[in-house]
């Protein structure tokens, strides 16, 4: 699963999980240099043909890492160098447990396969932590920087379109006054979790601010757009939020769509898509507007 699919919680425990196994693959390399150098007695863990399964990194990646990781694009070049790099591992132990010199070759094979795993897993810390860097700790949704980050690098791509699409709460702050603002921010993340459950692979969501939202349709005009926007609004308004010890709410929400335009900054764009929202809350809210160019 991407990681933008993924909670805020999900990406953390991830994070958590990936770090206490790097320490602990550290520690195994950490032996395994002590066994090699000081000429000690090998784990009979590094010798068996499934050691790659027998310590913490390996346990990880083959059990919750799997779940967790395995539809990253890298996790199965992930598993092959680790059981490589354990294999080699295992013929360095016993050359030196019978007191031979170790060929070159072989630490060489050793040396790249561990590069690989410790690289590729880093990589994967990285992103995860930039992605819980770049998101808005309430919802899980991208934060302002992502989200101008994510457009700049979409203008990039012109001419194929991307539609914008600011979305805002009908009647918010009803919520807030009614029921107060914990119960408010606990909507704010099931909204936005429903949203996020619907993104297209390549689509992105953005927290702009309070109850407004930036949803980005990656190669779609403005058909496609308003037809994206219309499946959430009819969606919203059809749901029933549930919080504990209330009584299930429903909400509806405004659609301002635009095109983002290359040929101006980011920030008109996003100007014009929270202009065409405001035309759609004056018509009556619950609806879609589209932006119009000043006569």
């Amino acid at each position: 699963m991407p990681f933008s699919k993924l909670s805020r919680e999900q990406k953390r425990t991830i994070l958590s999980e990936l770090r206490q196994s790097l320490f602990q693959h550290e520690l195994w390399y950490e032996n395994f240099n002590r066994t090699i150098i000081c000429d000690q007695v090998p784990d009979e863990r590094d010798l068996q043909e499934d050691a790659n399964h027998r310590w913490p990194l390996g346990q990880w990646l083959h059990g919750a890492g799997a779940s967790r990781l395995g539809s990253h694009q890298s996790f199965s070049q992930i598993l092959l160098a680790h059981e490589l790099m354990h294999r080699h591992a295992a013929i360095m132990l016993r050359t030196a447990s019978e007191h031979r010199s170790i060929p070159l070759d072989d630490y060489e094979l050793f040396l790249s396969a561990l590069k690989q795993v410790r690289a590729q897993l880093v990589t994967i810390k990285h992103e995860l932590e930039d992605a819980l860097r770049n998101r808005d700790p309430l919802t899980g949704a991208g934060n302002h920087i992502a989200m101008l980050t994510a457009l700049r690098e979409r203008q990039a791509l012109a001419p194929r379109p991307t539609c914008l699409a600011m979305m805002d709460l009908d009647h918010f702050r009803e919520v807030n006054d009614t029921y107060g603002h914990t119960l408010g921010d606990e909507f704010l993340v099931q909204y936005a979790e429903f949203v996020m459950s619907h993104l297209r692979p390549h689509d992105e969501f953005f927290r702009f601010g309070g109850e407004k939202f930036l949803y980005c349709a990656a190669d779609a005009d403005l058909e496609q757009g308003r037809a994206i926007a219309e499946q959430l609004r009819k969606g919203l308004s059809d749901r029933e939020f549930f919080v504990e010890g209330y009584l299930p709410l429903t909400v509806t929400a405004s659609f301002g769509l635009t095109l983002l335009d290359p040929s101006v900054p980011v920030e008109q764009s996003i100007e014009r898509a929270d202009q065409a929202l405001h035309d759609a809350k004056a018509a009556g809210r619950d609806r879609i507007a589209n932006w119009q160019a000043p006569n």
